[in-house]
């Protein structure tokens, strides 16, 4: 049995910065990573690591598991 991968919810996040006035780069700094690698992980459905999850969410000040979706194959 495979486990279950998840990916950021471009969706989720793009509402959450419309909602907050925040743009992307001040995102990624907030969360502490670099914007090129915040940008690929939303746009390109990778599999996110843990730590750049967690920090985002603590970023946006939501629950890891409400931006995330489980990754669909294509």
């Amino acid at each position: 049995m495979m486990a279950t991968e998840y990916v950021l919810d471009a969706d989720k996040i793009a509402h959450w910065r419309i909602d907050n006035h925040v743009p992307l780069k001040q995102l990624a700094r907030a969360a502490g990573v670099n914007l090129s690698s915040l940008s690929h992980a939303i746009r390109d459905g990778m599999e996110v690591k843990m730590n750049l999850l967690l920090n985002l969410a603590e970023a946006m000040g939501e629950d890891p598991r409400d931006i995330v979706r489980k990754k669909v194959e294509r």
